[in-house]
C-alpha cells in the first residue's frame, strides 16, 4: 500500500507538472531531476542517467494522457504502469544506498513535489 502511495504521489507530481503547460518535458525532467538529486546524492552520470528515464516516463505519461482522455478506467491503469517501469528502472540505475534514500524522499513526495514542479 506504502509503495503504490509513493508512486501514486510520483505520478502526479509528474503530470501536476505536465498539467501547467508552459515548461517542456525536458525542463520539467530537469527539474525533477535536479531537486532529487541532492536527496539522493547523485553524481553528474548518474543524474544525466536519471533525467533520460524521467523524460521517458513524462513523454509515455504524456502520450497515455492524450490517448485516453475521459477515460479514467483505462488511463490509471496504464498510468501505475509507466510509474511501475520508472522505479524498476531506477533501481536497477541507483545504487542500493541511494535507491533507499530515493524512496524515502518519495514517500515525503507531497512536500517535495512542489520544489519539483516548474
Amino acid at each position: 500500500m506504502k509503495k503504490l502511495l509513493t508512486t501514486a504521489c510520483l505520478s502526479l507530481l509528474l503530470v501536476g507538472a505536465y498539467a501547467q503547460g508552459s515548461p517542456s518535458i525536458s525542463q520539467r525532467a530537469t527539474e525533477f531531476t535536479r531537486s532529487l538529486a541532492p536527496h539522493v546524492g547523485l553524481d553528474d552520470a548518474r543524474q544525466i542517467q536519471v533525467k533520460r528515464l524521467t523524460v521517458s516516463r513524462m513523454e509515455k505519461e504524456q502520450e497515455i494522457d492524450r490517448m485516453y482522455v475521459g477515460d479514467e478506467a483505462v488511463r490509471q491503469p496504464k498510468l501505475q504502469a509507466v510509474a511501475e517501469e520508472y522505479r524498476t528502472n531506477l533501481k536497477s540505475l541507483l545504487t542500493p544506498a541511494q535507491y533507499q534514500r530515493f524512496e524515502q524522499w518519495a514517500a515525503t513526495a507531497p512536500a517535495n513535489a512542489t520544489a519539483a514542479k516548474p
